[in-house]
Order: structure tokens, then C-alpha cells, then sequence
């Protein structure tokens, strides 16, 4: 009996190494055509990568039936690994997350054994299945069973053939649920049972983290998207700094709402404090960084040849004076201080020495429901040139800046800009000059230039990457001749990193309802 047990195990380690062999020189041969690839016909390649795809699925799931005859027969215990996944994770290097999913497919197809020929002869791709393990293995054991019917796997390869890998998944978690209608709802409980949210702030910024259910996660998702316009030809934020803005504007949405519910009398808003010294400072350093620039753009608006720092004389000169500050008094940006005195509430507090309140000033609205209304009349959507951004989520900017230039809150001196393009306009201090109607569909166009540089001359700002993701020319080519007034831009795109002054596209729902941005 020993004698043919030794045999048999004898011929199944010769087959082995025979079957290995034959592999492992077929994956020689097949290194030795991909260097090659290039030099292939097309027809030659797609049948390639064909075949490579097929074979990629079909060694996943052989692997996949190894994995479980392992794991049974025992073999890998008594090495100091506390269980096979550890193991696995050990010996093949490849980390716990991806043997965890290996050790899924495998249960997978071997719970669903048509699903699981159809893998290894390469019908069903190694991403179909991990979709399906995903919903199995989220299953109760019941609805496991179920989908192991003959005739709801027929119904899962009849999908698998026609969609790709998440819309199959998609589908199998909708058979499951159509099996379990109470386990779809036991797992969103414990999702929601396990959602956080963490918001800390750090030195380098606010970190948000956390873990939502997937309806959550869905209205999230969505919320963003309504927010995230397609990105104009000079927005070249990534999608990760597009969500990061977005978040903020849905929260500047809430802060609006007069429905959201605060402890004051009037809604609740996101208070900045500063004192008069502080704000007689900010009025000051501007009209020197104004003057500072005209002077370095010379009389005809070539460069003067001025140091881009010289503009930092004036304010180093000043005496210091305390930052802005939010409530709890952490310093606010001067980009995000002009950007609120573009269109805010304003009051005015009178404080004695020990800091008590002795008088507090009636608020000044800047742009009511009524001026607000007229300007998304006119303008319908954010005024920089190629940007989507609808109305309802545009803030009403002063073209002659409230705090620098004085300008008075009209519908004659609004434009729409959407937050990212309006954080620009302060960051850069650029200026806006209202075009006129283009000559192709009747909406507002308008130009944007440094604040110190003359008509028809382009801004000079500096070259350093800015905060947003968008590059900044080291110069703006000034025209052969200034435009005259009133003559139409050109409608060409904008070269990459200049400004606008093409009409920007449609933009619908212009009127209606519209939160009271900062109003």
C-alpha cells in the first residue's frame, strides 16, 4: 500500500513539473513576441491581446482552485502564520488586500461552479468575478444558496457576456437583493451603523476622513457633481481639488440658506473679525500694491523694469496689525478676506478696552434678493469665458472691488463669477471690463486684465504655479493696438494659462430661485 501511494505521488510530481515547464516556456515565448509588439499588425495585436486577456482569466480562476485544495489539505500550517490568508500574504508578497480578494474569487467560483467554468475557459474575466464575489460575499448564507440555482447562474452568465465588470456587479447585487429584499436593508444598517465623519484641523490645512453609506455616499456623489460644472479650457484643477472645491461650495450653500436653522436672529453665516486698524491696513496695502503695479507696468503697459518684490516695501514699512480671524481666531487668507467684502454683510462693532461691546452698526447688504436677480438676468452664469457654472451657484463680484476700488453694489457694477474663478479674480487683483453682448448668442462677455494695467493690456502676474491647480504665464503678449470701445473680443479659445474674453458658453436656469450668496 505504501509502495503505490509513493508511486502515485511519484507521477503526480512528474506531471507537475512537466505541466509547469510547458508553462513556463510559454511564457518566455510570449516575452519574446510582446518586445516586439510594436513592430505587429494591428490585426496581429488585438488577436494578442485577445488571447493574453483569456489566458489572464484563466490562470486567475486555475489559481483560485489551487488556493482552495491548499487551504483544505492543511499543508501550509505549523510555519507561524495564524491563518492561510496570513500565509498566502507571506509567500507570494503580494499583501493581505489582494490575497483577501484572490481567496474571494476562489470561494466564489467554487459556490457558483458555472460562473466558475465559465472563468477558467476565459468567458467570465477575473474583474467579473471579483464584482460577484463582492455581492456573495456580502451575502447571507441563504441568499448564497439562492444564487447558487442552476438557473439564476445562467442568469448571471446571460448578464456577464453583455456589460462590463461594474455594471455586472451592479446587476448581481440587484439579483441578490431581489432574493433578500431584508438583507439589502440589514447591510445598509450596518453601514450606517459604521459611518464617521472626521474633520480635524491641522497645520497644514483641515483633513476630512470618514465612511458613509452608499446612499449617503450616492446624494454626496451627486451633490458634488451639481456643483462641478465641466471644467472650463483654463481650469486645470485636478478632480481631486474639483471635489475638494465643490464641498466647499455646498458648504457656503448651507451657511446661506435662510432655512438653516442658527442661534442668531439672522441666518447663519461664517463671521470674519478684524479690527479698524486691521481694516484701514488691508485698504492701505492695496492701493500701494495698485500703485506699485501701474508704476512697474509703465506708462504704455511695457514692464518698468521694477522688481516684483518692491511692491512689498509699502506693507513691510507698515506696522504690523492683527490678521483677520474666524470666530475662534484662526487667521484668514487675504484672498478669502476679499472675496467675502466682495459680497457680504458688514457691521460694525464699537468696543471699548476691555473688549466689551458698546455699540454695534446696522448690517449693510451688498447685493440684495433684488440686485442678485437682475445680474443672473443678465449674466446667467459665471462671466469667465468657457466656465459651466450655472447661476444658482455663483457669487455676485463687484467689477470696481467694494473695499479697493470703492465700488458701489449695483446691478450695473455685478458680474457672476463662480467661486473658483471668483477666489482668482482676488487672488490675481485683476480687473473686469464689461464687453458687451457677443455677436453669436446675445450673452454678457467681459475681460479680465490686471488691475493696474491699462485698456486692452494683459496682466503680468507672476509666474509661480498658483494655489488651485492652475498655471499663471510669466506674461501676458499685450495686443499690436488697444481694442477700442466697444468693439467686440475675439471669440478664439484662450491660450493656455491666459484670461478670457470669449462668451462662455449656455448656461441654463438663470432665474428662479437662487440662495442669497453672501448676501
Amino acid at each position: 500500500m505504501a509502495v503505490s501511494t509513493t508511486t502515485a505521488l511519484d507521477s503526480s510530481e512528474a506531471r507537475t513539473a512537466t505541466v509547469v515547464g510547458s508553462l513556463e516556456r510559454a511564457v518566455r515565448e510570449l516575452s519574446s513576441l510582446t518586445q516586439g509588439a510594436a513592430e505587429l499588425g494591428p490585426g496581429a495585436r488585438g488577436h494578442l491581446l485577445s488571447a493574453l486577456d483569456r489566458a489572464v482569466s484563466t490562470l486567475t480562476a486555475l489559481r483560485g482552485q489551487v488556493l482552495v485544495a491548499e487551504r483544505s489539505a492543511g499543508t501550509w500550517r505549523g510555519r507561524g502564520d495564524p491563518t492561510f490568508a496570513s500565509w498566502r500574504a507571506r509567500t507570494s508578497r503580494a499583501g493581505a488586500r489582494p490575497v483577501l480578494a484572490q481567496l474571494r474569487q476562489a470561494d466564489t467560483a467554487a459556490l457558483l461552479p458555472r460562473l466558475g467554468a465559465a472563468a477558467r475557459e476565459g468567458a467570465v474575466t477575473a474583474d467579473h468575478m471579483e464584482a460577484l464575489a463582492r455581492v456573495v460575499s456580502d451575502a447571507a448564507a441563504p441568499v448564497q444558496d439562492a444564487l447558487a440555482q442552476p438557473e439564476v447562474q445562467e442568469e448571471l452568465l446571460a448578464v456577464a457576456s453583455r456589460v462590463d465588470a461594474g455594471t455586472f456587479g451592479r446587476a448581481a447585487a440587484r439579483i441578490a437583493a431581489r432574493l433578500d429584499p431584508r438583507g439589502l436593508e440589514r447591510s445598509h444598517q450596518a453601514q450606517r451603523a459604521a459611518r464617521y465623519l472626521h474633520v480635524t484641523d491641522a497645520a497644514d490645512g483641515t483633513r476630512v476622513s470618514g465612511l458613509l453609506d452608499r446612499m449617503a455616499g450616492h446624494r454626496l456623489r451627486l451633490a458634488l457633481e451639481a456643483v462641478s460644472p465641466r471644467p472650463a479650457a483654463d481650469d486645470e484643477r485636478t478632480s481631486e481639488q474639483r471635489r475638494a472645491d465643490a464641498l466647499d461650495v455646498l458648504a457656503e450653500a448651507v451657511l446661506a440658506d435662510p432655512r438653516t436653522a442658527g442661534g442668531a436672529a439672522v441666518r447663519p453665516h461664517v463671521s470674519f473679525h478684524m479690527s479698524e486698524s486691521t481694516w484701514a491696513a488691508i485698504r492701505a496695502e492695496r492701493r500701494a500694491r495698485a500703485a506699485e503695479d501701474a508704476r512697474s507696468a509703465g506708462p504704455d503697459g511695457a514692464d518698468g523694469g521694477v522688481d516684483s518684490d518692491a511692491g512689498n516695501g509699502a506693507a513691510a514699512s507698515a506696522p504690523p496689525v492683527e490678521p483677520v480671524t474666524l470666530d475662534d481666531g484662526t487667521p484668514v487668507p487675504p484672498s478669502e478676506v476679499a472675496r467675502a467684502l466682495c459680497d457680504c454683510e458688514f457691521t460694525r462693532m464699537v468696543i471699548d478696552a476691555d473688549g466689551v461691546p458698546l455699540d454695534i452698526g446696522r448690517a449693510r447688504r451688498t447685493y440684495t434678493g433684488a440686485h442678485r436677480r437682475a445680474v443672473v438676468a443678465r449674466d446667467r452664469g459665471c462671466g469667465w469665458a468657457g466656465c459651466d457654472a450655472q447661476a444658482r451657484w455663483c457669487e455676485v463680484h463687484h467689477i470696481r472691488w467694494w473695499d479697493r476700488d470703492d465700488g458701489p453694489t449695483s446691478v450695473e457694477n455685478g458680474v457672476l463669477l463662480c467661486t473658483f474663478h471668483h477666489h482668482e479674480v482676488h487672488r490675481l487683483d485683476l480687473a473686469i471690463r464689461r464687453v458687451g453682448p457677443a455677436a453669436t448668442d446675445g450673452r454678457m462677455t467681459y475681460s479680465f486684465t490686471s488691475a493696474a494695467a491699462p485698456p486692452g493690456v494683459g496682466r503680468t502676474p507672476s509666474a509661480a504655479a498658483p494655489p488651485g491647480g492652475r498655471r499663471t504665464p510669466s506674461a501676458a503678449p499685450p495686443p499690436s493696438s488697444p481694442s477700442p470701445p466697444g468693439s467686440t473680443p475675439s471669440t478664439r479659445p484662450p491660450l493656455a494659462g491666459a484670461l478670457p474674453t470669449a462668451s462662455p458658453p449656455d448656461v441654463s436656469e438663470a432665474s428662479g430661485t437662487v440662495p442669497p450668496w453672501r448676501s
